[in-house]
C-alpha cells in the first residue's frame, strides 16, 4: 500500500508542478518490420480522482478512457476491454518519462512515455486556414438502393454564376469528406485549392462514415460507384454548377470508381489508380495469398471477392473522354512501373500521364513510399500536382464545345 500512495502522490506532484491537471505523454510502439505506432497517454486530475485516456493518433481521432484500473504491487494496471489491450504503467521518480508496458491479443511491447507540453498534434502546415474567399454549401443526397443519406460540402467561387464542377471521390476504407489521415486532409486541400481559382469542388463523407453501425458502410466498389453516380445527379440539380462539365477526381480505388462512371461524365482525374486486376494488386502489395484465403468461392467479404475480381481494363478500354493520370513513382500500394503501361496503352489519345519520381500513393515527396512515412511527412499534397489537376480542368474546359460559359 506504500508504494501504491507514493506512485499516486508522485504521479499528484508532477501535476502540481505543472501547474495544471492534464499531463500529456507521447510514446512510440515497435509493432515489428521497423513500424512504429504512437501512443498518447492523457492523465487528468479530477478533484478526489484521476482520469487516464489512451489514444492512438495513427488509426483513430478518439482517446478512449479504460474499463478498468488496477493497482498491484508498485504497477498501475489499465485495461481497455473494448481494444482487448492492457498499459501497465511502472514507477517512476520522473516526470518527464514514464516506463510502461502493452499488451494486445499477441503483442506485448516495453516502451517509454514522454512527457509532452501539450496534446498530441499533427503539423500540417497546408491545412487551410480562415477566412475563405469562397462559399461553401453543404449538401445531402440519397442512393436509392440503400437506406443511407449521405452528407457532403460543395465549395463555390461565389454564389453567382455557374462552373465547372469536380467531385472528390476517396479509395479503399470509409473515409471522411477530407480523406482524413494522419492528420493530413488532402480532399480538403484540393477544394480549396481549385476553388479559390474557379473550380466548384464537392466532396463527401463515405457511406456509414462516423456510424456505429458497421453493416451502413459494407459494399462492394460497384456499391460506391452508384454512390457516386447519385451525387452527381444531386449536383446537376444545383443551378451555381455549370452541368455540361462535372468529372470525378478519383484517388485509388476512387480512380476505379471514376473509370466505371466515365460514360456519364465530361473528364475524369485518375490518381494512384490501378489500371491491374485487383487479385494482382494485391500480390503486388506484398498479400499473402493461400489457395483457400483467395479462393472465391470462400469469401466472405463482399468487397475483397468484387476487389479481386475487377478487372479496369474493360473499363479503360471504352473511355473516351479527357483524362488526367496522376502517380507517383514511389507509391507502394499502387506501382507506378505495374499500371502506367497500360494506361498509356488502353487509354484514349487525349490522355494526359503525369508521373512524379519523388511521390508517394498520397502525392507526398518522401523518401521510400513506405505506409509508415506518411505520418511524419509534414506536406499534404504535392503543389505540382495540384498546379497539374488545375491546368487540366481549366484548358479541358476551355477547349470544350459544350460549355456554357468559359473561365
Amino acid at each position: 500500500m506504500r508504494k501504491i500512495l507514493l506512485f499516486l502522490c508522485l504521479l499528484w506532484a508532477f501535476l502540481l508542478k505543472a501547474n495544471s491537471d492534464t499531463l500529456y505523454y507521447k510514446g512510440d510502439l515497435e509493432i515489428g518490420n521497423n513500424q512504429k505506432l504512437i501512443l498518447t497517454l492523457k492523465i487528468i486530475s479530477k478533484e478526489d480522482t484521476t482520469l487516464y485516456f489512451l489514444g492512438s493518433p495513427m488509426q483513430s481521432k478518439d482517446e478512449f478512457a479504460p474499463s478498468k484500473v488496477k493497482y498491484k504491487g508498485d504497477t498501475l494496471s489499465l485495461g481497455f476491454k473494448n481494444l482487448n489491450c492492457v498499459l501497465k504503467i511502472f514507477p517512476s521518480n520522473s516526470e518527464d518519462l514514464l516506463q510502461a508496458s502493452f499488451r494486445q491479443g499477441l503483442l506485448f511491447k516495453e516502451l517509454t512515455l514522454s512527457k509532452q507540453e501539450n496534446k498530441f498534434t499533427y503539423n500540417r502546415p497546408q491545412t487551410p486556414q480562415p477566412p475563405f474567399k469562397y462559399e461553401s454549401v453543404e449538401l445531402s443526397f440519397k442512393n436509392p438502393e440503400s437506406d443511407y443519406t449521405f452528407h457532403g460540402t460543395l465549395t463555390l467561387p461565389s454564389l453567382d454564376g455557374e462552373y465547372p464542377c469536380v467531385v472528390l471521390v476517396s479509395g479503399s476504407g470509409c473515409q471522411n469528406r477530407d480523406l482524413e489521415i494522419f492528420g493530413h486532409r488532402p480532399f480538403f486541400l484540393i477544394a480549396d485549392y481549385l476553388t479559390n481559382n474557379g473550380i466548384a469542388v464537392f466532396r463527401y463523407d463515405d457511406r456509414g462514415y462516423g456510424e456505429k453501425d458497421t453493416n451502413l458502410y459494407r459494399g462492394t466498389t460497384m456499391d460506391f460507384a452508384k454512390d457516386a453516380f447519385y451525387a452527381i445527379k444531386m449536383l446537376r440539380t444545383q443551378k451555381q454548377i455549370d452541368t455540361s462539365f462535372i468529372g470525378v477526381f478519383g484517388h485509388s480505388e476512387g480512380g476505379m470508381i471514376a473509370q466505371i462512371l466515365a460514360d456519364s461524365l465530361d473528364f475524369i482525374i485518375l490518381a494512384a489508380t490501378p489500371s491491374i486486376e485487383g487479385k494482382n494488386i494485391l500480390k503486388s502489395q506484398g498479400a499473402d495469398l493461400s489457395s483457400y484465403e483467395f479462393d472465391t468461392n470462400n469469401m466472405t467479404d463482399l468487397w475483397l471477392k468484387y476487389f479481386y475480381e475487377f478487372n479496369p481494363q474493360k473499363y479503360l478500354s471504352k473511355i473516351h473522354i479527357p483524362t488526367l493520370v496522376l502517380q507517383g513513382e514511389k507509391d507502394k500500394q499502387v506501382l507506378c512501373k505495374e499500371n502506367i503501361p497500360i494506361m498509356q496503352k488502353l487509354l484514349p489519345k487525349n490522355t494526359t500521364i503525369k508521373t512524379y519520381p519523388q511521390l508517394n500513393h498520397l502525392f507526398q515527396h518522401c523518401q521510400t513510399g513506405e505506409v509508415s512515412e506518411y505520418i511524419n511527412i509534414e506536406e499534404t499534397f504535392s503543389e505540382d500536382v495540384l498546379k497539374d489537376i488545375l491546368y487540366f480542368i481549366k484548358h479541358t474546359y476551355k477547349v470544350s464545345s459544350t460549355s456554357k460559359a468559359r473561365l
